[in-house]
């Protein structure tokens, strides 16, 4: 049984429709335990929107899909790329074609499906057929859909695009307003509920940044934020009910007015990369990506009142003035990835920028932070690339007292 505070929290967080969040969760755990709550489609349903993949697949399989309408078939293809059925998503994109049932969603699902398959020539037939079903269709959203650096999953992007689309004139012009008045020196980390009460490998990375940086870093609380920025209104409620995504609204604000370096507390570099700038700003603004314009928002160098910076903070403030809620964890990234189609001088930026991968940065925090203590391995990762993204959540990996992540925590 759940507690009633968690009820309270989902309202305030999702509003009413928290109200269904809790049915289906209640939907599943009677299914999962062998009672079931309506017909093995609403159990099918439910478990595709609370991302149960194995249950969701498990009833879908049962289920009649020449009964299903336009909706549930969107439902039930998202089910079948979550469970790595790449060729029954395709089978099910093409009935639900014949059936006269096929929207965007299923579109776009086909040519993920067929992606994955590494089927080329069937891959772009499916993606102009999803953007033969865009209505008015922009250059944005047809180059959003032609990307092939990011298919997964791109109907949420392309979601966000064309929300933001109607707004880019207003956000443009909110961007050219924000006040710039730093001189680039400063280095930012942040931590809400304070410093001394962060988990040990926090206190580590940060105490290592110090290090690094002296006077140079600034250590941002809640109760002194306000004297480096000002927090409007809705950022204030993102603060209180999703902190890492106020968090990334935060770093580019920050960085918009004042330029400089923003760290995540989870950062452990060796590295001054404020007197190293050269190694990273060929533009205005530097961040380390993954595949194309998606980038990773833990390291970010920015000279003050950059385009880029000033740009993905305005969009942010215009998202939470006209939305309530939060559809996506990784909004910022997908803010970012949207610019790059949306904005000619942003994507202008981005492509004239140095471009590093973030991969090498993980190596530390993906791998060597589970095994046994390593200094050797540990120093030579930091020679090879001297800023390594770490966690504090070890999640279901073991982290006995041995390893590097146990003796990272007890060293603060």
């Amino acid at each position: 049984m759940r507690n009633p505070g968690d009820y309270v929290r989902g309202l305030r967080r999702h509003g009413w429709s928290s109200f269904r969040i809790i049915a289906d969760r209640s939907i599943c755990s009677l299914a999962e335990s062998n009672l079931r709550l309506g017909s093995k489609r609403s159990v099918a349903k439910a478990a595709t929107r609370i991302y149960r993949w194995p249950l969701a697949q498990k009833f879908w399989d049962t289920t009649r899909i020449d009964l299903l309408s336009a909706s549930e078939y969107e439902l039930l293809v998202t089910s079948l790329l979550r469970n790595k059925r790449w060729q029954d998503a395709v089978n099910v994109a093409d009935f639900a074609e014949l059936q006269g049932l096929s929207g965007l969603k299923v579109a776009l699902a086909k040519a993920e499906a067929l992606w994955q398959l590494k089927d080329q020539s069937a891959f772009e037939e499916a993606r102009e057929h999803a953007i033969d079903k865009l209505t008015n269709p922009s250059a944005a959203a047809i180059s959003l859909i032609r990307n092939e650096n990011q298919v997964v999953n791109i109907a949420s992007r392309l979601e966000l695009l064309l929300a933001t689309e109607a707004h880019l004139d207003a956000i443009r012009a909110k961007a050219e307003t924000l006040r710039v008045e730093g001189d680039g020196s400063k280095a930012f980390v942040f931590w809400n509920s304070g410093f001394h009460s962060a988990p040990g490998i926090v206190s580590t990375c940060v105490a290592q940044q110090r290090k690094i940086y002296g006077d140079r870093l600034v250590q941002l609380t809640a109760k002194n934020l306000h004297e480096h920025i000002d927090v409007p209104n809705p950022l204030k409620r993102v603060a209180k009910l999703w902190p890492a995504n106020f968090s990334d609204a935060l770093r580019v604000g920050l960085l918009a007015k004042h330029g400089g370096l923003w760290l995540d507390a989870t950062v452990y570099t060796t590295e001054n990369s404020l007197v190293h700038q050269g190694k990273y700003l060929a533009g205005d603004f530097f961040v380390f990506n993954y595949n194309g314009p998606r980038i990773a928002s833990w390291f970010m160098l920015s000279k003050p009142g950059s385009y880029q910076a000033r740009l993905l903070y305005a969009a942010m403030l215009d998202y939470w003035s006209r939305n309530r809620k939060l559809k996506n964890y990784f909004l910022f990234h997908d803010f970012f990835e949207v610019f790059y189609h949306l904005d000619e001088k942003f994507r202008h930026e981005f492509d004239r920028a140095t471009n590093l991968s973030a991969s090498p940065c993980n190596l530390v925090g993906r791998k060597l932070l589970w095994a046994d203590a390593d200094l050797n391995a540990l120093n030579e990762a930091l020679k090879a690339q001297p800023v390594q993204k770490l966690t504090y959540k070890p999640g279901n990996r073991e982290h006995g007292s041995n390893t590097l992540f146990s003796q990272l925590s007890r060293r603060a």
